[in-house]
């Protein structure tokens, strides 16, 4: 008998089932019980090693005579924040996901749109402690980000009619770059296209779904088009759970998609784990050995758990 075959001889695409409660329970506790493997395993790391990256940027900027060099600290701060924050925010959306999961009725297409914000969370850690930057190109990486944060503040104040709000913050972040020695990089048109610092430079921002490509864990296929699906309703993605449902009766969710969205989070969690790892030399090999050993376990139990009849 293959994998994909019932006792009886029927050909079954694994998880292509309607979620049973039984699968639902386990699939919160499994991802309950990866979220908090993962915690531990940052609770213990104890301090940046000697040679790390993270030191030899913090000395290269201490030698950087005032008040460029505290300026540039100052930014490398922010940036230290805003890894913390977005790493808060992916860990708070596992654990949306896990109550989602086991909800009543089941969830249909919302786990994969809560594995998105996953996703892209600790896509955003990864792209600024990406280990084999120079501190310089890391800086840009952020000045960027923060200069297009002002656009979107800019696109907020017209709703709100809060313009000038919009215009003092664009001054100080551009007065903020400037004292760090910052240059913006600018197109024929002189719009502001990304910044440069110490002649490396970086864009305003990075393409989600090629960073999602490049970045992932390899055991997991490209997922964002499929993210994407759901977030948008797109019809190829609604159709399935039209065709599941009989006429008149309420959409129906499967297996599959919790399956493709606890994946998504486990992936996007080692991924952030790989970029603490790097930037701070943090020793977490093990951990991230026994992470790969609990998911390869859990999709094997959750298989059977997807695929056993209600009570």
């Amino acid at each position: 008998m293959t994998n994909d075959e019932t006792p009886e001889g029927e050909w079954v695409r694994p998880f292509a089932v309607p979620i049973n409660v039984h699968f639902a329970r386990e699939a919160a506790a499994t991802l309950q019980g990866y979220r908090e493997m993962v915690a531990d395993g940052l609770d213990n790391v104890g301090v940046p090693s000697t040679d790390s990256p993270i030191r030899s940027e913090m000395a290269w900027m201490q030698g950087i005579p005032d008040p460029v060099g505290a300026a540039r600290g100052s930014l490398h701060g922010m940036l230290l924040e805003i890894v913390g924050m977005s790493w808060d925010t992916a860990v708070d959306h596992v654990r949306a996901l896990e109550h989602d999961i086991i909800r009543t009725p089941a969830p249909v297409w919302s786990p994969l749109v809560i594995a998105r914000a996953v996703l892209e969370s600790c896509l955003l850690v990864d792209y600024l402690f990406e280990s084999s930057l120079s501190g310089a190109t890391r800086l840009a990486r952020c000045a960027g980000l923060w200069r297009k944060d002002t656009d979107y503040s800019a696109n907020l104040a017209k709703v709100l009619d809060q313009d000038q709000a919009a215009t003092d913050l664009d001054a100080y972040v551009m007065a903020a770059l400037d004292e760090c020695g910052i240059q913006a990089r600018r197109s024929a048109s002189g719009k502001i296209t990304g910044y440069e610092v110490d002649g490396e430079h970086s864009n305003l921002d990075y393409n989600i779904t090629g960073r999602t490509r490049e970045r992932l864990p390899t055991w997991l296929p490209m997922p964002y088009g499929l993210l994407s699906g759901a977030a948008h309703g797109r019809p190829w993605m609604t159709g399935r759970a039209r065709s599941l449902a009989g006429e008149g009766a309420d959409l129906v969710g499967e297996a599959a998609t919790v399956m493709a969205a606890l994946m998504v989070s486990m992936a996007s969690l080692e991924m952030g784990m790989k970029s603490w790892q790097s930037y701070f030399g943090f020793d977490l090999d093990q951990v991230l050995a026994e992470m790969e050993q609990y998911r390869e376990f859990a999709s094997l139990r959750l298989m059977g758990f997807a695929h056993r009849p209600d009570e």
